[in-house]
């Protein structure tokens, strides 16, 4: 029982977490936003200039036409991914999970999906990476059954029209196991005395889906859009590790060209007015979709 004098001892306990969040979480937010606005190497902040919006200016506007088309390459990009994710994982993990539900194992089908997200990511991709190699798994199966115009000779990879493919064809492979699981938790939610009543009304299959489940279900999808959207700007780790941005940008993101600016270029005030452009834009998506679906949180 918490009495009058020891009612502080629960703050004194959250204390030590509260004042690291604030060193490292609020103090690193503020600084990157204060630093968007100066010129600053990276080496002493005592040589850093303030330039007010002259960092926004040089990639958003054209002010550095080289600076402006990486970046809107790299956006684009970012957005690709995204959209490939949301059009493709979706569906598929809608009819996993229909699968699942009507599956007796459905639990042993459950973790074997699930068992992608607990593994570490860098081996994950340098798995991927190997089997995008020329002489690696998916030219050697093209080329087995006969399908010798899919394969790349320089590897999906190493060719600048095949890399962002490969990036994407990770990212869907990555994202569909939570968004299963999330139709999965969706759809055995469900009351099955709606679909009762509406079969005794004569309902359809189709009518059941359509004016059941998947309106049941639109909380669901909103989840899955922003959390994919949000991963998709967030992409970083497979990107860096399979292709670096290249070959010549062809695969380069919002995150590989600030690390490049910041780290590469020396850049830091570059680089963080480029990473709040980005969260602006994530946040601005996450907003319409929101909207888009019609559904209160």
């Amino acid at each position: 029982m918490i009495t009058t004098r020891n009612k502080w001892v629960p703050y004194l306990f959250l204390l030590p977490g509260v004042l690291l969040f604030l060193a490292v979480g609020v103090y690193s937010v503020g600084f990157s936003i204060l630093l968007s606005f100066y010129n600053w190497s990276g080496i002493d902040f005592s040589t850093a200039r303030f330039e007010g919006l002259a960092n926004f200016r040089q990639f958003l506007l054209g002010d550095d036409p080289i600076v402006t088309q990486n970046f809107y390459n790299s956006l684009l990009h970012n957005v690709l991914i995204g959209a490939a994710q949301v059009v493709i994982v979706i569906p598929i993990a809608i009819v996993l999970a229909f699968v699942l539900q009507n599956t007796k194992m459905a639990s042993l089908y459950r973790t074997v999906y699930f068992l992608p997200m607990i593994a570490s990511g860098v081996a994950i991709f340098y798995v991927w990476k190997g089997l995008f190699e020329p002489t690696g798994a998916f030219n050697s199966l093209f080329h087995a059954i006969g399908l010798d115009f899919l394969t790349v000779p320089g590897g999906m990879l190493g060719s600048s029209s095949t890399s962002l493919i490969g990036i994407i064809i990770t990212s869907i492979w990555g994202g569909l196991p939570g968004t299963l699981i999330l139709y999965y938790a969706g759809l055995t939610s469900i009351d099955p005395t709606l679909y009762e009543a509406a079969n005794v009304d004569g309902a359809s299959k189709l009518t059941m889906i359509t004016k059941i489940t998947w309106p049941l279900l639109k909380p669901i999808t909103l989840i899955a859009v922003i959390q994919m959207v949000n991963g998709a700007f967030q992409a970083f780790e497979n990107v860096f590790i399979m292709t670096g941005g290249g070959p010549s940008g062809s695969s380069e993101v919002i995150g590989t060209l600030v690390y490049r600016t910041a780290f590469l270029n020396n850049d830091y005030g570059l680089a963080s007015a480029i990473g709040w452009i980005s969260f602006l834009i994530t946040g601005a998506i996450a907003m319409f979709s929101i909207r888009s679906f019609k559904v209160d949180i």
